[in-house]
């Protein structure tokens, strides 16, 4: 088997781990820490705003790790860190604590997954990129579905700092010989993107590995070059504002479930596994719809998605209604990542991918750090509703974004690459 499928596999297993332990699980924590120490749900979102602060401006540092050491060294310190970031939260006391842990699980979790993984993914794949990320992205779904419920599980039947301390000492012991099957690039390995046929060619009596002829090309943007287009701030840019969606819901959903619409934790943790399950099933059709139709109209579709889901949440009155919004959320956010992903990848080629996507990141920070910040705030002085309401309206004017994307033509090269 091609081996481009193995570091599909690993990127899922390491995205399920680090997402179910950090974006997806805290929403459980949530409320039992607002109980015993009183703190507002403004304070509370606070930490992961800022913790998205510092994923964005971690984002060009980290793309510079996996391009200098590789995803493998990358992932199996981002899981040593993950491990410590969640040992902290359990023993969390105070505001200035449970701040610094939350930043240490942002960078822990981001390490661990995305930033080693989508690099990986768009050198191992060409041809079938949309599709390779879109199945990798299934972890994300599997890390709702199979790791949040089991956080939710433990923390009402222990405690959530057990539960944190317990995940910590799980992570470090998955994620370091998990990291061992990630390899950054296939050429190294004798390997072509899609497990294409190689052709040997005599260069100074070594062997050296060419595609066939028939393989087709990519142009490679060097990070200055793509700064330049507006191609790389119009995906930037609607890609945060799709994240207004998925960062307010990530830390908000369970509490509105719990207290403005009064059902259960179960309850709550139902809706959880209906938006991952729905995520889960969408992302291959997202890999195979983005590798056969034009990407920017399917992402444009999909924000579309995003608002009419919040909308929906705002207004639901019964279980199945925000059963059906967690369903339009969850296909929607399936469909859009590995088309952006691989979207990325396609207009700016793959040498320097790592430091585009980490730039990216500065942009993309802007609505992580909106959505929840506004969400919190509504929620703590008018309603959860309310706010719903404005972020699906801000999510809706994406579709712009999206709509005036063209695929950049290749620069005319003065220098070297920066």
């Amino acid at each position: 088997m091609f081996y481009g499928w193995w570091v599909v596999a690993g990127g899922m297993v390491s995205i399920a781990i680090s997402s179910g332990m950090f974006m997806h699980g805290f929403q459980f924590y949530f409320e039992p820490m607002r109980r015993q120490f009183g703190w507002s749900r403004t304070l509370i979102s606070g930490a992961y705003t800022l913790s998205r602060v510092e994923s964005g401006f971690l984002g060009p540092l980290g793309g510079w790790l996996v391009q200098r050491f590789g995803s493998r060294i990358v992932m199996a310190g981002g899981f040593v860190i993950l491990a410590l970031g969640l040992v902290m939260l359990s023993l969390t006391q105070n505001v200035p604590m449970f701040y610094a842990s939350f930043l240490i699980l942002s960078v822990g979790s981001g390490l661990a997954a995305w930033t080693p993984v989508v690099p990986a993914l768009t050198n191992w794949f060409r041809r079938r990129r949309a599709m390779a990320v879109g199945l990798t992205m299934m972890g994300m779904g599997f890390g709702g579905i199979l790791v949040a419920p089991v956080v939710a599980f433990f923390i009402n039947n222990f405690s959530w700092d057990k539960t944190a301390l317990g995940c910590g000492i799980i992570a470090l012991i998955i994620g370091i010989p998990l990291s061992r099957v990630m390899r950054y690039s296939p050429e190294p390995y004798g390997y072509l993107p899609d497990g294409d046929k190689p052709e040997e060619e005599a260069t100074e009596g070594s062997k050296e590995l060419r595609a066939a002829p028939s393989t087709e090309q990519e142009f490679d943007f060097s990070l200055k070059e793509a700064l330049k287009t507006p191609a790389f701030w119009l995906m930037s840019i609607g890609h945060s504002v799709s994240l207004l969606t998925i960062s307010s819901l990530s830390l908000h959903m369970v509490p509105y479930l719990e207290t403005d619409l009064g059902f259960s934790t179960e309850r709550a943790a139902t809706a959880v596994v209906a938006v991952n399950g729905f995520l889960m099933a969408a992302q291959p059709v997202g890999g195979f719809l983005g590798d056969r139709l034009p990407k920017r109209y399917i992402a444009a579709g999909t924000m579309l998605g995003h608002a009419s889901a919040l909308l929906l949440f705002a207004l639901a009155g019964s279980f199945w209604q925000v059963i059906l919004a967690s369903a339009i959320q969850g296909m929607s956010w399936g469909i859009r990542g590995p088309v952006i992903t691989a979207m990325r990848g396609e207009y700016f080629g793959r040498k320097n991918f790592p430091m585009i996507q980490g730039y990216s990141h500065l942009v993309l920070m802007g609505g992580q750090i909106v959505g929840p910040m506004l969400l919190g705030y509504m929620a703590d002085n008018y309603s959860y509703s309310a706010g719903l309401k404005i972020i699906s309206a801000m999510t809706a004017a994406g579709v712009v974004m999206f709509l005036l994307l063209r695929n950049p033509q290749p620069p005319q090269r003065a220098g070297e690459p920066l």
